[in-house]
């Protein structure tokens, strides 16, 4: 902690003896490089694992870098479930690791208290506390007259109420690193500290070993946790990990009466800070909602414990807030003012995974002052991955994978990070977007939508039309956890599209084209449905893994017998480019070409779609002439598109796939057509709510790679072909028979009035079954609808969902609910099919 004579860390590797000072080995099964808390928890899991031939390679001493400086805080429960399923390990290893290692960690269970200043920051936090219920952790809601109970010092007259986590904690993070360093040299592995790792080295684009100013070492697994330095180190190997430093603030007080030992952790998000006890004194630490970005130039690589001097006036903010909660304080003095540097991210995410585009590369880095947190259950997760060749649990929201090259800009992190900072702090309203580093990466048609009045959001750094106000109204979303503000505009959306005829611009999307004598053969390979279909036909398909779970799903379109056109989500550009390097060869057999930025996509949905396309063009567009799931080339206006007849929203519809210098043109003359059937301009809320009611899943939070085509409904994406196999075809063909024990069904709240966003718990007889992993506002059903995960033993079919009432838990309270196979809106398909 801040109490530099209570940082063992600083002492260095004489506090236990045994890191390596002798030459380095020539070869090993793994190279850590980042000797800090993540590093040494990765070495420590693959010890467990019995992997013994790991190297971890620290430029400076082992929890050096940021490390050293962190508060200790460790929490259970995070915003989602895939997240808790990391943190929420913690604890357990924590509370072991002393006794095993005979390093003591400082690990005390002293609690956890969070108090909320206003109605909608209480909401927020109740999430939390249904989120604990899922795990088996103790959690309550507390009433201000209780707080003072478990704080006394505090003042609550300006609180609402609060929650606690009685059996969160506190740590040395120092003392912890050493201790997951022995426990990970006791199991085999090879520390070597003050060796830089100057290079990665590679072959013909395969991962070969790692230099340093000690000599090399080949490898064929890396795992890069270098925190501050980790873009760098990546960057040699172009692979992209947006990151960026920023000064991170804490102050210890002088002795104070209120700092007791039992007092558990506070948090005041509202007032940006946390205190915590140590030594008899108060630690006050912020996370201010303007950070203060710091290029990793400016920071010395000499010393790895770096401390910034004293910025009072900036941290004058989260101090003042913490004078109205703590009045002590405004007595005490402070004996230190630690300044350190902590790295952010653009989406305040970490990194854990493999890197996309380059095997055997892995990352741990980009935690967000949130290591001591997730190191156990990080060190874990990636060492069972390369253990067992795939991730063993969900890791799709903190995969590499998720962000666009763009992103690791400077100037771009070093705006974001002066928000994203914050972000751990600020309120989590659904929908929010980001205010800053915005505009970056725009459609051809951003302009003219902006002049249609559309109010944008960010997805990988592009501006998608998520809602448009009318003429005279501003579109600015006002957030909360009730109905959204945009509610009524967006109403009159989805009407247009159920009703008569909507624009979407879907440009965004994902686009690959796969060329090539080899490319059908290639793609059959790859994709679970069948690809030996006439040119024109559009494939749905999922993309799976060697034990059957959905890498990606994602539609084929075979544009000729050696020709198609893959189209992904927009945030699966990154990791749908990964997954088709494997159809690529040497020559000219198979190319992949990334042509997102090549083509605008036009989406006109609804019953009469069709006739405004014919006011564009002259070519057939009947039900016999252009059938569902066809496409086909046609004259648009005045150019030349590819149009798919295809639906995300459950109508009669068409896609134009148009070259973007032509967006504009045929824009305007959609909306000149379009006049005559009310044309309604649409965005992405919209979207999300007419694909919530069709029942349509979204890759990423409905299903994911531990997830099976069976469990998700999408069997009918597995084709029956034996001449070739697909990868994960064993695997889905041996699991078709089994019993759906976890299956992903349809929700809808009957209480129109409340909402739901995802995450939420799923009670079946009063017991927790699952929880919701995507949701929308129906506007066409009246009320909230999504997709949900749920088990049961020995399987959920229809009469496991017939025989008891369901609920669902939003923000600690319980709403009653309906749970059905099948989608609630058209679910035999006869609208989409015109």
């Amino acid at each position: 902690m801040p109490d530099p004579e209570n940082m063992m860390s600083k002492r260095g590797a004489e506090a236990f003896g045994g890191v390596e000072a002798g030459e380095l080995p020539s070869r090993a099964r793994v190279v850590i490089v980042g000797g800090g808390i993540v590093g040494c928890s990765v070495a420590y899991h693959l010890g467990e694992l019995g992997w013994t031939d790991v190297v971890v390679l620290e430029r400076d001493r082992l929890s050096s870098g940021t490390s050293w400086h962190a508060a200790g805080l460790v929490a259970q429960v995070r915003p989602t479930h895939a997240l808790t399923a990391l943190s929420s390990y913690a604890p357990t290893l924590y509370e072991r690791l002393g006794e095993q290692t005979g390093v003591a960690t400082g690990f005390k269970r002293v609690g956890a208290l969070t108090v909320a200043r206003t109605p909608e920051r209480m909401t927020e936090i109740s999430y939390g506390v249904s989120m604990a219920r899922d795990f088996g952790i103790d959690a309550e809601v507390l009433p201000v007259a209780s707080l003072r109970d478990w704080w006394p010092p505090i003042a609550t007259d300006d609180l609402i109420g609060g929650t606690v986590f009685p059996h969160d904690g506190t740590l040395n993070p120092g003392d912890t690193t050493l201790a997951l360093a022995k426990g990970a040299m006791d199991a085999g592995a090879r520390l070597f500290e003050t060796t830089k790792v100057t290079g990665v080295r590679t072959e013909r684009g395969a991962l070969v070993g790692v230099s340093t100013d000690r000599g090399d070492i080949e490898t064929e697994i890396i795992v890069n946790a270098t925190g501050l330095w980790a873009r760098d180190l990546a960057r040699s190997v172009d692979v992209t990990v947006p990151l960026f430093a920023a000064e991170h603030m804490y102050v210890m007080t002088e002795p104070a009466l209120g700092a007791q030992e039992r007092l558990p952790i506070l948090r005041d998000l509202d007032g940006y800070f946390y205190v915590r006890h140590n030594l008899g004194r108060f630690v006050i630490g912020a996370f201010e909602p303007n950070g203060k970005p710091r290029p990793v130039g400016s920071i010395p690589r000499d010393d790895g414990f770096v401390e910034f001097g004293p910025d009072w006036d900036h941290f004058a903010l989260p101090l003042g807030r913490a004078k109205e909660r703590l009045p002590e304080l405004e007595h005490l003095g402070f004996e230190h003012f630690l300044n350190g540097p902590e790295s952010f991210t653009p989406d305040a995410n970490f990194y854990l995974g493999e890197a996309p585009g380059l095997r055997g590369f892995f990352l741990a880095c980009g935690f967000n002052s949130q290591g001591v947190i997730y190191a156990p259950g990080a060190g874990r997760a990636l060492a069972e991955w390369i253990a067992g060749g795939a991730p063993q649990q969900d890791l799709v929201e903190v995969s590499p994978a998720r962000v666009a090259r763009f992103q690791d800009n400077p100037a771009y992190l070093f705006e974001r990070t002066r928000e994203s900072l914050g972000r751990l702090y600020g309120m989590h309203w659904p929908h929010w977007q980001p205010g800053v580093a915005r505009g970056v990466r725009r459609t051809p048609l951003y302009d003219q939508l902006e002049r249609a009045n559309a109010s944008f959001g960010e997805a990988a750094g592009w501006e998608r039309a998520m809602w448009f106000a009318p003429a005279g109204a501003e579109p600015v979303a006002d957030y909360s956890f009730g109905t959204q503000s945009w509610a009524p505009f967006v109403a009159d959306e989805c009407a247009a599209a159920r009703e008569r005829v909507a624009l979407f611009d879907l440009s965004t999307y994902a686009k690959f084209l796969v060329q090539g004598r080899g490319a059908a053969a290639r793609l059959q390979e790859l994709c679970s449905a069948d690809l030996e279909v006439q040119s024109g036909k559009v494939v749905y398909t999922c993309l799976l893994n060697e034990r059957g779970g959905i890498e990606m799903d994602l539609t084929v379109t075979r544009l000729a017998s050696d020709r198609f056109l893959v189209v992904a989500p927009t945030l699966a550009q990154v990791r749908v480019g990964a997954l088709l390097d494997r159809v690529a060869t040497d020559g000219a057999e198979a190319v992949v070409t990334d042509v997102t930025s090549g083509y605008a996509v036009l989406a006109i949905m609804g019953p009469r779609s069709r006739e405004l396309l014919r006011r564009l063009t002259e070519e057939d567009v009947s039900d016999a002439a252009f059938g569902w799931g066809t496409a086909q080339q046609i004259d648009v206006a005045m150019a030349r598109a590819t149009a798919l007849r295809l639906s995300f929203v459950g109508e009669l519809g068409w896609e134009l796939f148009v070259p973007t210098e032509f967006a504009a043109g045929i824009y305007d003359s959609i909306l000149d057509a379009g006049a005559e059937f009310d044309l309604r301009h649409a965005g992405f809320h919209a979207l999300d709510s007419l694909r919530s009611e069709k029942g349509y899943v979204h890759w990423g939070h409905d299903i994911g790679p531990m997830d099976t085509p069976w469990q998700a409904g999408l069997g009918f994406t597995v084709g029956t072909r034996t001449a070739a196999g697909f990868v994960g075809r064993d695997a889905v063909a041996a699991a078709r028979t089994l019993p759906l024990s976890r299956r992903l069904v349809h929700l809808r709240l009957d209480d129109p009035e409340r909402m739901l966003f995802h995450g939420e718990s799923i009670l079946r007889d009063g017991q927790r079954v699952g929880e919701v992993s995507s949701a929308a506002f129906g506007f066409t059903l009246g009320a909230c609808v999504g997709r949900g995960w749920v088990h049961a033993d020995p399987a959920v079919d229809d009469a496991w969902i017939d025989g008891a009432p369901f609920e669902i838990e939003v923000a600690a309270e319980r709403v009653p609910a309906t749970v059905s196979l099948t989608a609630f809106y058209d679910p035999s398909g006869h609208r989409l099919r015109g």
